[in-house]
């Protein structure tokens, strides 16, 4: 997992979970693809693949 800082403008249409869950998990079950880029900033793991908005 990488750590980056974002802006809010990226945080707001970007898919998040909160740090102590599982990014494993959402890619596990299908809620995010296997080669997804995924990003923690502050207390959340942010998917940027995904566009939201």
């Amino acid at each position: 997992m990488k750590y980056k800082k974002l802006t809010k403008s990226e945080k707001a249409h970007h898919p998040n979970i909160h740090y102590t869950g599982s990014a494993r998990g959402m890619k596990n079950l299908g809620y995010w693809g296997k080669n997804d880029y995924c990003v923690r900033s502050g207390n959340y793991i942010y998917n940027l693949s995904i566009w939201v908005g």
